[in-house]
C-alpha cells in the first residue's frame, strides 16, 4: 500500500509540475525592447510583425527605431499594441557621437509634438560621455514631458541620469554592461524607486549556456535577485538586426525557459505584469 501511495504522490507532483510549466508556456509576453528600423521594414511588413507576435503570444511591445519611421509605421498599424519610443539619432553611425550633436535635443522636442511617443531611447552612452551637455538636455527633456528613458550604458550613466533628474523613470537595457547579480543588486539598492531593467540579449547567460555544456539554468544568485526585485525586471528580445526577427520565436522560447525556473507569480511579473503597470495602467 505504501508503494502505491508513494507512486500516487509522485504522480500528483509530476502532474502539478506539468500544469505549472504549461501555464508558463502560455503566459503572455510584453516585450520591452524591440527595434523596427530600416532593414527590418524592408524585410517585414507590419502585418507580418503582428503575426510573429501572435504566434509567440507577445501581446504588446516597446518599439524604437533608427530612423523613427519604422516605429511610427508600426504604431499607426497597431496603436493599442505598440509602445513607441523616440530614437535620438538618425543613422546607426550616430550611436558613437550623438551626445555631441547640438541639434539632437531640439529635433527630439520637435518630434515629440506628434503626441504619441512614450519615452526617449534606446540611446547608447557610457561613462566617459556622462557630462555631455546634450545628454543632460535629453534627460531634462524627458523630465519636462514625463517620459521614460531607455538607456544602453553602464551604471555610471544610470547614476548620472538620476543625479540630473531624480524623478524620471529609467529602463536600463540588457541588464547593463555588468550583468552580474550582486552588481545589479547594488545599483537597484542605490535607485530603489524608478529604475527598471530589461533582460534582452542575456538569455544565454541566464540559461547558463557556455557553448560546451547543456543548459544548466538559473543559478541561485539569479533566482534570488529576480525574486527580491520581482517588480523591477522586464523581459525582451531586442531585434537589433533582421536576423533577430527571423529567429524571434526561438528567442522567446529561451525567455520562457528561464522564466519557467522562477515561481509562477514572479515569472508573470517579469513576462508581462511589470510592463503592463508601467505602460498600460496610467
Amino acid at each position: 500500500m505504501s508503494k502505491v501511495m508513494n507512486l500516487l504522490k509522485w504522480t500528483g507532483l509530476l502532474v502539478l509540475l506539468g500544469l505549472s510549466l504549461n501555464v508558463r508556456a502560455e503566459m503572455p509576453i510584453f516585450d520591452s525592447h524591440l527595434h523596427y528600423g530600416g532593414e527590418d521594414v524592408k524585410a517585414y511588413a507590419p502585418k507580418e510583425i503582428m503575426a510573429i507576435f501572435d504566434r509567440s503570444q507577445v501581446t504588446h511591445a516597446l518599439i524604437s527605431s533608427t530612423p523613427n519611421d519604422g516605429t511610427e509605421a508600426l504604431y499607426h498599424y497597431a496603436p493599442k499594441r505598440i509602445i513607441p519610443f523616440l530614437g535620438v539619432y538618425e543613422t546607426l553611425k550616430d550611436k558613437r557621437d550623438w551626445m555631441y550633436d547640438e541639434t539632437v535635443v531640439a529635433k527630439a522636442e520637435e518630434a515629440l509634438k506628434k503626441g504619441f511617443y512614450r519615452g526617449l531611447g534606446e540611446f547608447h552612452i557610457f561613462a566617459k560621455d556622462k557630462k555631455s551637455p546634450v545628454f543632460k538636455g535629453l534627460v531634462k527633456l524627458a523630465e519636462k514631458h514625463g517620459l521614460m528613458l531607455q538607456a544602453h550604458g553602464d551604471a555610471e550613466i544610470i547614476d548620472e541620469i538620476f543625479a540630473i533628474a531624480p524623478k524620471v523613470t529609467v529602463l536600463w537595457a540588457h541588464m547593463g554592461t555588468r550583468p552580474e547579480p550582486d552588481f545589479l543588486r547594488s545599483v537597484l539598492q542605490r535607485h530603489p524607486d524608478r529604475l527598471y531593467i530589461d533582460t534582452s540579449v542575456r538569455d544565454t547567460l541566464l540559461l547558463g549556456t557556455d557553448g560546451y555544456s547543456k543548459h544548466r539554468g538559473l543559478t541561485d544568485e539569479w533566482k534570488k535577485l529576480f525574486i527580491d526585485y520581482q517588480d523591477r525586471f522586464l523581459v525582451a528580445v531586442d531585434t537589433f538586426s533582421v536576423n533577430r526577427w527571423n529567429t524571434f520565436d526561438s528567442v522567446v522560447k529561451d525567455i520562457r525557459s528561464w522564466l519557467s525556473q522562477l515561481p509562477e507569480p514572479v515569472a508573470r511579473k517579469l513576462a508581462y505584469e511589470n510592463a503592463r503597470k508601467l505602460f498600460l495602467e496610467e
